[in-house]
């Protein structure tokens, strides 16, 4: 996310409590040790580590510099972005910080940056993201374990509940378990709005709709950091480093076959879990439910209240409206719309939103049709709604039917997790595949509110950029099965005819394949007819030598008489 109004990212997301060694990298918010009044007054974060004597650590780990502001101001950004918590992440609150050196990372340089370990960080570490389905059933059930183990365990940050201008003290943030913790920050992200409701910029729903997670550039990028941090949260609580993430390749089958007791958990035809299921019990945190005129001045207009429970997680695979989302989605997205997507050479390009067309990123999203490559939006004819498209990240979303479909709070379905992972295999197909570096794919300037290539990424504190994000994941401490360096797994074969459907370059390109194998196979077929006719004619011209004849008998010239 970009911005943030006064202190309300601090208010409204969560806050760090200082204790020893827990999180790496980077701590997706504030650090408890820099929110007293003084750090606040001050705008810096530099604190002295445990058994340190300096601030960072000091000269061979960090020291406390300047954070640039990395935000280009946009005239055509929406007018509630000026007072929005969110807004020029992260130096509304902090002007300085700790640079880490070499390998350290961390608010305080006291851990690793990731793909690192040691207590020097000069052990590098590349680990394996699988596909859930090829774990054996001991190693889904721990899976399964960790997820539910981080959705109880306190967690070290606490949550604000209100703005940042309306915080009077500590009765204004509440605990958060370590999972929530998640929810909360996706929540906070996407949302619709964040600034007060007092200060009369959000009158309609539209003027309220900034989202510094999707629908632009930084999409890919803010979940992979995401998803790190989360994997991170999960070893560290079950004292495991070596676990990570598995993926869901929704592309294998026509419905969710993970949607059993055996992986994320059965449904009722109501759409509620089985309650065999160890997800059944888990309650959900920041569900924006209400109609945007009957929540102005509260859920639109506040941070989301993590100590009030919104029932359980619900799921209802293949059951979502087919009237307004397409007919498609009685089915997951199929391998054809993968492959098609990562044909596209070009990652954005303006308006670098959802109505981008021609782009990798908004056929990855989901707001491109994977027939043309270009945006579809929903219209209507003659009174009946002609549905727009609805592809890959968001058709799974919707799907799924349920608590997934509800993007801003999606997170509270554990299934999320896995489902992006799988989007950031396809990412991570695509980056090796065209090599294309951050300073060509991401835009400098251009984009919405946050998705820039130098903007932060909120709201992830130290804060790193989405060109930081934008590289090799083994770079970034990861890999995935099946996935070689060009991005190719097993059996898998690029189809050059170069097809973009309606963003090809020249319109004949899709069929320029099959024209030359016709004009070929015509040339072949004329050749076998003139070679037969021509056997023919010989056969014909024997014939008549023949019959010519005298029976068959050798022919003799006659002698001609001279006669003297």
């Amino acid at each position: 996310m970009n911005g943030c109004g006064r202190f309300s990212i601090i208010q409204a997301i969560v806050l760090l409590i200082l204790l020893a060694g827990q999180f790496g990298v980077s701590d997706s918010q504030f650090p408890r040790v820099c929110t007293s009044a003084e750090n606040i007054r001050q705008k810096e974060c530099c604190p002295i580590p445990s058994g340190f004597t300096e601030p960072c650590g000091g000269p061979g780990r960090g020291r406390c510099a300047e954070i640039p502001d990395a935000t280009v101001d946009d005239p055509a950004w929406k007018e509630a972005y000026k007072v929005d918590d969110r807004r020029h992440w992260p130096t509304v609150f902090f002007t300085r910080a700790c640079v880490c050196e070499g390998s350290f990372s961390g608010y305080d340089c006291t851990k690793c940056t990731w793909g690192r370990r040691g207590s020097n960080c000069s052990t590098e570490k590349v680990s394996m993201r699988r596909n859930i389905r090829h774990l054996s059933p001991e190693e889904v059930e721990k899976v399964k374990r960790y997820f539910n183990a981080a959705k109880t365990a306190p967690s070290d940050y606490v949550m604000a509940l209100e703005f940042y201008e309306d915080i009077k003290g500590s009765e204004d943030f509440a605990d958060i378990s370590v999972y929530n913790y998640f929810i909360a920050t996706h929540y906070y992200a996407s949302r619709a709005t964040m600034p007060p409701y007092k200060h009369g910029y959000c009158k309609t729903e539209e003027d309220c709709q900034i989202d510094f997670a999707h629908e632009g550039s930084g999409f890919p990028t803010w979940h992979r950091a995401f998803l790190l941090e989360l994997e991170r949260a999960l070893q560290e609580v079950n004292s495991d480093p070596d676990f990570t993430i598995p993926y869901w390749d929704w592309t294998e089958a026509e419905n969710c076959t993970i949607c059993t007791n055996d992986f994320v958990g059965a449904n009722y035809e109501d759409g509620s879990l089985d309650p065999r299921s160890v997800f059944a019990t888990w309650e959900t945190i920041c569900v924006q439910s209400d109609p945007f005129y009957n929540a102005t001045s509260t859920n639109h207009t506040k941070p989301c209240d993590v100590t009030k429970r919104d029932g359980n997680v619900v799921r209802n695979p293949g059951h979502q409206d087919r009237k307004k989302f397409g007919e498609s989605m009685y089915r997951l997205p199929i391998p054809i719309e993968v492959d098609f997507a990562l044909r596209f050479p070009t990652f954005d390009k303006r308006p670098y939103n959802k109505m981008a067309n021609c782009t990798f990123r908004d056929l990855l999203e989901g707001f491109a049709d994977t027939t043309t490559g270009k945006y579809r939006g929903d219209k209507y004819v003659n009174g009946t709604l002609i549905p727009g498209a609805h592809t890959l990240h968001n058709h799974v979303h919707l799907y799924l039917d349920g608590t997934m479909s509800a993007v801003p709070s999606s997170v509270n379905d554990p299934i999320f997790s896995i489902h992006h992972c799988f989007v950031d295999r396809i990412f991570e197909k695509w980056v090796r595949r065209h090599k294309t570096p951050s300073d060509e794919a991401l835009p400098e300037t251009g984009a919405s509110p946050g998705h820039n290539r130098h903007e932060y990424i909120v709201p992830f504190f130290p804060p790193y950029s989405h060109a930081d994000l934008f590289k090799p994941s083994t770079e970034l401490g990861y890999d995935y099965e099946d996935v070689d360096i060009d991005g190719m797994s097993d059996g898998e074969i690029i189809d050059d005819d170069g097809y973009l459907g309606e963003c090809s370059t020249n319109p004949w390109d899709g069929l320029l394949k099959y024209v030359v194998i016709g004009i070929a196979g015509f040339v072949i077929l004329m050749a076998i007819f003139m070679l037969f006719a021509c056997c023919c004619c010989n056969k014909r011209k024997q014939q008549r030598d023949t019959s010519s004849g005298t029976g068959g008998r050798e022919r003799v010239p006659l002698k001609r008489t001279v006669h003297v």
